[in-house]
């Protein structure tokens, strides 16, 4: 019944079937804004008709800039996967300047075949928003490297871009392999590795599935560390591939911010001259690494 009522559209379509709703906390505040997500950003808020034209129909990142309304009593908390389903934004803010991200995408797709990029491509229309580096991703990788468990996407002409390593949910290798290189032999083991994931007709994997038989979660469970561990020298790769871009260009990576990117931020003159002998010290700091 639970599960009728959950898959039902007219209760997910409302924001009261799918928020839990708290008093506001905020009620009764004057707000302004204040620092951008980026300082990269420009303070005025971005055109939403420069995105990705691959992107239509509705926005999900619309009224993304607008302040809540304070004179609202009660505040309506969602997980924030309604939006996209990746955490990306905890690890681009620039002040993190990460090298590397491993993207592990779970989330569901109509089949086994169809393109793993929904949320990832999400991620990068959201980068574009708030101005922030982010690789291009572009689909047709499939096409030129086939169906595969990992996708790379990288910008080698911008040393402040991460590289995304992006895993996805696929039985590939695994059904000939136990760990790699290691092959399959009896049927016992050909047969635990011969499933589908979202094809299968009873749907074992469904988002709306809270309990599995244990040999669905052991074959999961297998799946996605085989999938992990068959890229382990290109997760070492990578991570030495950083190390020496991040020595080459130690100086543009170093400093978050350039002394132009602070006229940009909405702040008094006290605050702007003690931001800018801060950005300064990184070229002291610069200096001193070279000479040692």
């Amino acid at each position: 019944m639970f599960k009728n009522l959950y898959q039902s559209s007219h209760f997910m379509k409302s924001i009261e079937g799918r928020a839990a709703k708290v008093h506001s906390f905020m009620r009764g505040l004057s707000m302004s804004h204040c620092y951008p997500f980026s300082p990269f950003a420009d303070p005025s808020s971005p055109a939403f008709d420069d995105l990705d034209a691959s992107f239509s129909g509705a926005n999900p990142f619309s009224k993304i800039f607008e302040m809540y309304p304070t004179s609202m009593k009660k505040l309506y908390v969602v997980d924030g996967g309604l939006t996209f389903n990746s955490p990306f934004p905890l690890v681009l803010r620039p002040q993190r300047e990460v090298d590397l991200i491993l993207s592990f995408d779970f989330s569901a797709r109509p089949s086994d075949t169809a393109l793993p990029f929904k949320e990832i491509l999400l991620a990068q229309q959201w980068a574009n928003l708030n101005k922030v580096p982010f690789p291009k991703i572009d689909q047709n990788i499939v096409n030129v490297e086939g169906r595969k468990e990992c996708y790379v996407f990288e910008d080698p002409e911008d040393p402040k871009c991460p590289v995304v390593l992006h895993f996805v949910l696929a039985n590939i290798r695994f059904r000939d392999e136990i760990k790699p290189g290691v092959p399959r032999t009896t049927d016992e083991e050909k047969e635990f590795a011969d499933f589908d994931i979202f094809d299968d007709p009873q749907r074992p994997y469904s988002t709306f599935n809270f309990k599995y038989p244990k040999k669905s979660f052991e074959r999961l469970s297998k799946l996605t560390e085989y999938n992990t561990l068959l890229y382990t020298d290109l997760i070492k790769g990578k991570i030495k591939q950083c190390i020496q871009r991040r020595q080459k260009h130690y100086s543009d990576i170093k400093r978050p911010i350039g002394l132009s990117d602070i006229k940009k931020l909405p702040i008094n003159r006290e605050h702007s001259v003690n931001l800018e002998h801060y950005v300064e010290s990184f070229d002291d700091g610069l200096y001193d690494e070279m000479n040692k």
